[in-house]
This record gives C-alpha cells, structure tokens and sequence, in this order.
C-alpha cells in the first residue's frame, strides 16, 4: 500500500534511520544492562506484530487478506505480551529465591516492578518505532484493529462453550463430578427439559403451555415480516387484497404474541400460588379436562418450540441474506475474514490441546517445587478430569487472546481521549517507552552514562519523529529534506550530549564532597520523580 499525501504521518527517509536506528541500539544496550536480553526480544517481537497488525487492518489493496493474516496475529500477540508480564515476573522472582526474611520484601517488589518496566518499555518503543514508519498508528487502524480482535475471540468463544456444554451433558450420574458442579448442571438442565416438554400429567400447565406459544407466534410473525411476501404478492384493484392480508396477519400474530407474554406469569402465580384441586373445582369439569389435555400434550409442546426455532432461523437467514446482497464481495470479506481466523485459531487450540497439557503436567510434576506439584494435583488436575484437556485449554485460549483485544482498544483511547495525537502517536510511543525502561533500569545499576545517553536518546528520537513528520508534511514527499534533517536531529543531540557532558561532570565534582543524611533521602526521591513525570509529560 503506498501513500503520497503529503499530510500523511509517516517519516521520510532520514528520520526513518534515526527513529529505527536509535531506538534498536538503546534497546539493545537497556536490555543488556538489565539483564533481560532475551525477554526483551519477546516484548519486541510482539511490539512487531502490533505494529503489523495495524499495518494489515488498514490495508487497502487487499482488505479481506489483510484483516485474515491480522486475526491470526492475535494469538502471537497476546503470547507475547503475556509471556513478557508473567515471564519477567517469575524470573525476577526466581532469581532472589529463596528469601531470607520478609525485610527484604520491599526491594525485591522494587526489583521486580523496575525489569518489568524495562521490558515493556523496550518493546513498547520497538511497537512505535516501526508504528511510525509507515503511519499505522491512527483512529482509522486501531478501530479496525480493536474490531478484529474482539470478531476473532468469538469462535473461540462458541467452541468452548459447545464443549463446556458436551461435557456437562454426557454426566454419567455416579456424583464423582468436581464438588457436585457436574451432577448439579446435570440434574438442574433435566429438570428444565422436563419442565418444558415432559409435563407432570393430571394437572394443568397453562402458565408454560402460554410462554411456548407466545414465542411460538411473535417467532413466526418476525419470519413472514422479513420474507419478501408484500414484495411478490400480486397487486390488483379488483382482486383480493393480499398484502393487507399479510400485514394483518402479522400484526395479530405479535399482538397474541404479546398478550401471550402478559398472561403466561399471571397464570404462574396461580398454579404456584393455589392449589390444583382449587383449580379444578373453579372451573368446570369439561373445561378443566380441556386445559388438562391441551397444556400438557408434549407433541403440541415440542411443535411450538419447533415452530420458534424455525422461525428464528428463517428470520435470520433473510436478514443475512438481504445485508449479503446489499454488500458488495469486498466488504462481505472483510466482515467474515476475522471470523474465519478465529476458527482456525480455535481448531489449532482443540488439535495441540492435548499434548501441551500433557507436557505442562509432566514439568510440574518432575521439575516444580513439592508445593506447587501438590497444589496442582489438588485443584488444577480435577479441573481437567473433569472438563477434559480441549475444554480447559480453549476456554484459557479465550482469556489469553482477549489480552490483544486489550491492546486494540487501549490504543484507541489513546487516541479518542487525544492522550497522543495522530501525527506523532508512532514517535510519542517510542520516546516515552524508552523513557520508561531506561529510568527503570536506572534503578537496576546501569550506568550513568547509559542512562543519560537513554534520556537523551528518547527525546532525540521524539523530536527527530515530531519534525521529520511536520518536514514532509510542509515539503511533500518529493522535495530533498535530508539536510535538513539531519541538521535538526544533530543540532538536538549535541544539545542533548553537552547536557548529559555537564552532569557527568556535576557528579564526579560532587562525589565525596557532598554528604546526604536519611531525612533528606525521602524529599529527594520525591522531588525526582516529580521531575521525572514532568519530563514524561514534556516528552509527550
């Protein structure tokens, strides 16, 4: 897909090389430092397929193509994001294993929150970085995004529920269910086919025999209302009136309906409330058998219900069949691609299902802590005897890929709420993650001069974003802005340099020479992340 207005927010070359080539060397180096190497390669990876995501959902020449390959990009996505939190956090953990005592809480909390920051941070400024390349990074594309997922997750969705209800159904009865949950489901879902279609006989049953009946008749009135019948039937001065005849049939059919509705609880109050035999002898004999035989005759029941289902099916196949024709190939496509990805994502859950359960059982067991193996065997191996490895492993695909939902649509408030502006989203997001992960890794013991090189670095990358948009924006997209660039970006990091010269000076004169008392630690931590979120705001 290419783009030649000159209002579009992607960068020209030159800031091009800078954005991506600044942003590669600092997250290199912040990782390194803080000992996150390889999970900072994970974040980035999945900062990556954000960004092509977006780039996909937008894309023009191709539309359908594009939102399938970005709905089978929800699941590399959501591992990511969520082996990055989970993964840093247990390694952090780990690595301070075992603790001595609970004085050193606090600063393993510390430790843990500082690498996750880093983490985030990096991949965070990978994900603008290549955002801003190509000017995804827009209300337009994050909307689509944020629709994607969300269309994705629903097959997963239908899929677990069918195998949540499969499992409940096919209960052999012996209660050896978890805690009764399988029996009870069991028993309360017979109790309701009963109720529905096996009435108790020798008593009346109008109050359900009305609830059936109602949905019975509004079902078939919506059913002829979306068929084409007033369309096709024939219009003549002299002969009868069929579409008034239709209309009307449909309009008494909802009124019954309705009034059906109305009667139903009225009449389950009585039956509840008093007794059948008052029942029986309020009314007469004759008609009292009537209602007896009427109500509870199961045929007539399940021909209502029948009836309702048929109705609802043929109600929705007009109406899919009209948005069809009324759509053209393309936007059909695009409405059904995300659908089909989730599909094939939901099938590849259900085929690896087993084996990745088995092998995660099988780690636990050998390599975990006796505690963790116990407390697997005690509650998470009878959640999967008793719902069955697709069962689990789908529904835990559901909440996993709900995590690049979360991601669409949080950068779309990031947008709606204008927190970051269109034209410079991609750059905004790549300086303030780099800001993030190199004060966190402060924190970590890197360097100084590292740090400041990493401040600068955001603000550089920020800035060199902000003005190469605006430059081509003013210029176009055929004038030569090279030079200037490169004078502008050179002219920010030399003001940034002589800075960073200046404090690394300060320091080494105010080492040894100046001393700090406790009572001036808190009001100094204080004051610095004052400064610190003001920088933040400024960068933005």
């Amino acid at each position: 897909m290419t783009d030649t207005t000159p209002d579009s927010p992607r960068l020209p070359t030159t800031s091009r090389a800078v954005v991506l080539g600044l942003t590669a060397l600092l997250v290199w180096r912040l990782s390194m430092a803080a000992g996150v190497a390889r999970m900072t390669l994970v974040g980035a990876g999945a900062g990556l397929a954000v960004a092509l995501a977006l780039w996909l959902a937008g894309w023009e020449r191709w539309r359908p193509v594009g939102i399938f390959v970005a709905s089978l990009l929800v699941g590399p996505v959501s591992v990511g994001v969520l082996t990055v939190s989970a993964g840093t956090v247990a390694l952090s953990v780990q690595s301070a294993l075992p603790f001595d005592s609970l004085a050193v809480l606090p600063t393993l909390i510390v430790t843990v929150l500082a690498t996750l920051f880093v983490v985030v941070g990096c991949g965070a400024a990978v994900f603008g970085a290549a955002a801003s390349t190509r000017g995804v990074l827009n209300r337009e594309r994050t909307t689509s995004y944020a629709t994607v997922t969300n269309r994705t997750i629903h097959p997963l969705l239908l899929v677990g529920g069918v195998l949540l209800a499969s499992d409940l159904a096919s209960f052999s009865g012996d209660g050896s269910g978890l805690l009764g949950i399988q029996r009870d489901a069991a028993i309360a879902l017979g109790q309701l086919t009963g109720l529905l279609f096996d009435p108790t006989p020798g008593r009346s049953h109008i109050a359900m025999f009305c609830l059936l009946s109602a949905l019975a008749a509004i079902g078939v009135s919506r059913a002829i209302a979306a068929l084409p019948l007033t369309e096709l039937a024939p219009r003549t001065s002299d002969g009868p009136d069929i579409v008034g005849a239709i209309e009307l049939l449909v309009g008494w059919l909802a009124r019954l309906g309705g009034l059906l509705l109305v009667v139903a609880p009225v009449a389950g109050v009585i039956e509840v409330g008093i007794d059948q035999a008052t029942v029986a002898s309020s009314l007469p004999p004759a008609i009292y058998e009537l209602v007896v035989g009427i109500t509870g005759l199961s045929a007539l029941r399940v021909g209502l219900w029948r009836l309702f289902v048929a109705s609802l099916a043929v109600a929705l196949a007009v109406w899919l069949l009209r948005r069809t024709v009324r759509s053209s190939a393309d936007r059909i496509g695009t409405v059904v691609a995300p659908y089909v990805g989730g599909a094939m994502l939901a099938m590849l859950v259900v085929a690896v299902a087993a084996p990745v359960l088995s092998r995660i059982r099988t780690a636990i067991t050998e390599t975990a802590p006796a505690g963790t193996a116990q407390l697997f065997e005690q509650f998470l191996v009878p959640v999967l005897d008793f719902f069955g490895a697709s069962t689990v492993v789908v529904l835990a695909a559901v909440a996993v890929f709900s995590t690049a939902s979360i991601v669409g649509t949080g950068l779309w408030l990031a947008l709606v709420t204008r927190y970051v502006t269109e034209r410079t989203a991609g750059v905004a997001v790549a300086g303030g993650g780099l800001f993030v992960a190199t004060t966190a890794a402060a924190t970590l013991g890197a360097s100084t001069p590292l740090v400041l090189a990493g401040v600068v670095g955001a603000i550089v990358v920020w800035d060199a974003g902000a003005f190469g948009v605006t430059l081509r924006r003013e210029a176009g997209t055929i004038a030569d802005t090279r030079r200037v660039a490169l004078v502008h970006t050179g002219a920010t990091l030399a003001i940034g340099g002589v800075g960073a010269a200046l404090t690394v000076g300060l320091i080494d004169v105010a080492t040894g020479s100046i001393t700090a008392t406790a009572d001036a630690a808190l009001p100094g931590l204080v004051a610095c992340l004052v400064a610190l979120a003001a920088l933040s705001f400024a960068i933005r």
